[in-house]
């Protein structure tokens, strides 16, 4: 009997939940005073992550940024680490599952409570799915049971080789202009680009750049910018990997330091640890069994339904954004954060339509105010994808800000892309039981006449007789087109 095995990763549990992190912050005494909160913006990561029965526990911080105000007129920042623990509990969840989770920081505030102090509101979402790796074993075969017909279905199924994760650090001093004797830094913002994958020698070589800029105050109250691209590479072992196999790569930060150096180095030291995951599958052609029967045997079995990764697919569109927006007082733009994110969906006919928020915080020197100057917009857009719904990514492909009497003309081009991950219900057949018929002497021709939901199949497993003999004997020339009415003959 020949078997084929199939491995998949069957998801047991998904769950989200939204958590409030909260805290209060001490103003150090080498910083003035706080007057009013100009900005405040954050990174949230999951650092740990344990699983027992019924439960995970995930750890996780936000580092938070906060410019502020000083009552000496200046603008001067804080930084902060936010700390949360949460817990996930399902039935499901056992000490060999996969979890996958994704934290997003949705929302960060602060508020000033005296002078010294403030406090720090936060809004996480924490996406959480388990799997649990399952082999499936397809019998193709049953040769051993005589004249037996079988009907087949071809697929290409998706069976993982292996599942890896490694942890990987970049530490770089990222130089800034050198008239700039750096004082304090007032943002970063991290974005993962460029990724590529190469298999070879078991082994999966991921690359990817981290695209880091800085907003940081000077000594004399001049507002920088320092950016740097930063090569992540690490080398992660899948057994029995092949350069025709395919793989996905997840990148998560799970620490990060911003340190300014001495003032003769006129540079900021970087160190962020990254989680590398991979999940490396290979396409496998399947014949799977639908239904047999014997023509000198009578067959029973049982069927046994799964679930199978058929393929995964991405859809892109681009979505282009013309808006003007009105920035009071403003004179330039040291920079512009920028993120999208999908607010809701539903679906409409055969489409899954999204509604989406291009963010924007534009960072920009006044004509009436010193320091920095923060202003944030929210501007909605809509996009749709023929299907179910799936993941959304979006990357930022074109991007200018004009300034001109108080407005900022933007002209933002984002490639919205959905992933789907295709599954495929199938039944395989199982516990085959074979009874020898009891033989007649004689050979009996019939004639039938093709009735409503006939297929060829249908009716050659009715009369106890093979399909090719029926399309021999009628001439048939396309077995997939019978037409209600036809008359067919069989010889048994």
């Amino acid at each position: 009997m020949e078997k084929n095995i199939v491995v998949i990763n069957k998801k047991t549990a998904s769950n989200t939940k939204r958590i409030e992190v909260n805290g209060d912050i001490i103003v150090p005494d080498i910083k003035p005073d706080i007057v009013n909160i100009i900005n405040t913006n954050g990174i949230a990561y999951i650092y740990k992550e344990e699983i027992s029965t019924g439960r995970i526990r995930v750890d996780g911080n936000i580092d938070t940024y906060i410019v502020y105000l000083a009552d000496n007129g200046e603008t001067r920042s804080m930084q902060t680490t936010l700390s949360f623990v949460e817990t996930i509990e399902d039935t499901n969840i056992t000490e060999v599952s996969i979890a996958k989770e994704k934290v997003y920081l949705e929302n960060i505030e602060a508020k000033v409570l005296n002078e010294r102090k403030i406090s720090v509101k936060s809004n996480l979402r924490i996406k959480s799915e388990v799997f649990e790796k399952s082999e499936i074993e397809i019998n193709n075969d049953f040769e051993e049971i005589e004249d037996v017909q079988k009907l087949k279905e071809t697929l290409n199924i998706k069976s993982i080789i292996g599942t890896n994760k490694v942890k990987t650090s970049i530490k770089e001093d990222i130089s800034c202009d050198s008239s700039f004797d750096i004082a304090e830094i007032l943002k970063t913002d991290i974005e993962i680009c460029n990724l590529e994958n190469k298999i070879s020698y078991n082994k999966v070589l991921a690359k990817a750049d981290a695209k880091i800029k800085i907003i940081f105050l000077a000594e004399d109250g001049r507002i920088g910018v320092a950016s740097s691209n930063i090569p992540v590479m690490s080398f992660i072992d899948i057994e029995k990997i092949a350069d025709t196999n395919e793989c996905n790569v997840e990148y998560t930060i799970i620490n990060m330091l911003f340190k300014v150096n001495s003032k003769e180095m006129h540079s900021i030291s970087c160190q962020i640890d990254f989680e590398v995951s991979v999940e490396a599958y290979e396409t496998k052609t399947i014949e799977v069994i639908q239904d047999m029967y014997g023509i000198k045997n009578a067959i029973d079995f049982t069927k046994k339904d799964v679930e199978v990764q058929i393929s995964s697919t991405t859809k892109s569109e681009k979505v282009n954004i013309n808006e003007r927006v009105l920035v009071e007082d403003i004179l330039s733009i040291y920079d512009v954060g920028i993120n999208c994110k999908n607010v809701k969906s539903n679906k409409s006919g055969n489409f899954q339509n999204y509604e989406c928020e291009l963010n924007l915080e534009f960072y920009y020197e006044a004509d009436n105010r010193n320091g920095l100057n923060v202003k944030k917009v929210a501007i909605p857009f809509i996009t749709k994808f023929e299907g179910e719904e799936g993941e959304l990514e979006f990357e930022i492909m074109k991007k200018q800000f004009t300034v001109s009497n108080e407005n900022v003309d933007c002209e933002v081009e984002i490639l919205v892309k959905q992933s789907n991950t295709n599954l495929k219900k199938i039944s395989i057949i199982e516990n085959v039981i074979s009874k020898e018929l009891d033989e007649e002497n004689d050979y009996k021709m019939y004639m039938y006449f093709v009735k409503q939901g006939d297929t060829l199949w249908n009716i050659a497993k009715k009369f106890k007789v093979s399909m090719c003999d029926i399309i021999k004997l009628n001439n048939i020339e396309n077995p997939d087109r019978i037409n209600i009415g036809d008359r067919l003959y069989i010889m048994r």
